[in-house]
């Protein structure tokens, strides 16, 4: 078994123009570049009682069009990590992870294109697009013009969960296709290196033709759906291509999804944590 020892580290201060294109995207699409202004965050109150009249408050001003809120100021270290762990984020980011796993993300796509790995890149659940928008980004910078970005999401939400101990709904996370198109768009990123794949994933993955991938990175938030896409795409990975999993340390369906396939096919190549949440491995060996 060949051992890859890849740790990612921080990122140099950026130099180069394509450097100081991919910093800027990064801070656009988490909104770290607009980091001062005042965002606004809904009350959660963690007593009992006034969680009851957080309730009815909630209910008079909602027909009125009205939401109970606060403010604070955000701060860039609000953006480092993804945006469960940094709660004075901007709401209309196209994406919620943060620099942390841009960065990682910036260092596998240049990685396997300094190594020749062959294949594409894809990830599977992509709320509004913002990773797949960096990681075609990236692909710009890299003047790389062989490999494809996949997106691939049902752009309907999730689906009815079948196992679930965090308390998800059908249709939670679901942002149309046009919006994510429009997201492409906007940074001027969408193309014919760029594949739109939507659908449940058992229905679209076995017949997407994907035929080899280099980076593949799993946000399926679900324990069933993280299971459909490692049986489809995980053995495309290509030898030396990075598996990255952006719910691994926070939900605990899709970490045993994970471990559970790791051990039926003898995966042992070292998980590597990313952030708070998110891991990556990368791929040593074929499956057994």
């Amino acid at each position: 078994m060949k051992n890859y020892l890849l740790p990612i580290q921080a990122l140099p201060v950026p130099q180069t123009s394509e450097e100081l294109y991919l910093d800027l995207l990064k801070r656009c699409l988490t909104r770290s570049l607009f980091a001062k202004p005042v965002v606004r965050h809904t009350i959660n109150p963690r007593s009992l009682h006034l969680r009851m009249a957080n309730k009815f408050i909630r209910a008079v001003l909602r027909p009125l069009n009205l939401e109970l809120v606060h403010c604070r100021r955000s701060d860039t270290s609000d953006y480092i990590e993804s945006t469960h762990e940094a709660r004075t984020r901007h709401e209309d980011a196209e994406t919620m992870v943060g620099l942390k796993q841009l960065d990682q993300m910036q260092a596998a796509i240049t990685d396997v294109t300094k190594r020749n790995v062959p294949g594409d890149l894809l990830e599977a659940g992509v709320w509004r697009g913002g990773m797949t928008v960096f990681m075609r980004g990236v692909l710009k910078a890299l003047n790389e013009r062989r490999r494809k970005v996949w997106v691939v999401d049902s752009f309907e939400g999730l689906p009815e969960p079948q196992i679930d101990s965090f308390g998800w709904r059908k249709g939670d996370m679901g942002v149309s296709l046009d919006e994510v198109k429009e997201n492409f768009d906007r940074y001027g990123l969408r193309d014919d290196q760029v594949v739109f794949v939507q659908g449940w994933f058992d229905q679209t993955l076995p017949v997407a033709g994907i035929e080899k991938l280099a980076v593949l990175r799993v946000d399926a938030d679900l324990y069933e759906s993280t299971q459909i896409v490692l049986n489809n795409c995980y053995p495309l990975l290509s030898v030396g291509g990075y598996a990255i999993f952006d719910d691994y340390l926070n939900l605990a369906d899709c970490r045993r999804a994970i471990d559970e396939y790791r051990l039926e096919h003898g995966i042992r190549d070292p998980i590597i944590p990313i952030d708070k949440r998110a891991v990556y491995w990368i791929k040593s060996e074929t499956l057994s």
